[in-house]
């Protein structure tokens, strides 16, 4: 849940804010309009409060597992599963926001949406599947190495 929130704060404020790529709803709204802007500046609001309410209660749900146990937590599980979710973020924007809703459109280069009108980009989703499977790599190599050692004692 953290790391899923987290990429959707990194995803707003990086390309919609800074970068102006787009907006949340830019493909239902004109970026060139102040009606449409205003209403696009919102949507990215309320979403960037949304990202944070999921990273929020990911970082509390990884405090509370934190507290239950005796030993410090594995730091790899915890970043291959942070990991895990950045992708997932990613292959959900992608997929949901960005092909099936069509709510904005991923830009490229000087500004100009990419392949298919803009809807579809699927070198992104690949290279969000590979976050999630590198993520995946990390986590079960960090839990492999812990049970082994819990065998050795």
């Amino acid at each position: 849940m953290f790391g899923f929130g987290f990429s959707g704060l990194i995803d707003v404020l990086v390309l919609h804010h800074v970068l102006q790529w787009h907006y949340l709803l830019s493909g239902i709204y004109p970026m060139d309009t102040l009606a449409g802007l205003r209403t696009n500046v919102l949507a990215d609001g309320l979403f960037s409060l949304g990202m944070l309410t999921v990273a929020g209660v990911g970082a509390g749900l990884l405090w509370r597992s934190e507290r239950r146990t005796d030993a410090p937590l594995a730091v790899r599980p915890l970043v291959g599963a942070a990991v895990v979710g950045l992708g997932a973020f990613d292959v959900f924007d992608a997929v949901v926001n960005h092909a099936v809703l069509g709510l904005h459109r991923p830009m490229g280069s000087g500004g100009r949406p990419l392949s298919l009108g803009g809807r579809y980009n699927p070198h992104w989703i690949a290279v969000s599947l590979l976050f999630v499977a590198a993520g995946y790599y990390v986590y079960r190599t960090g839990t492999r190495d812990r049970d082994d050692a819990d065998d050795r004692v």
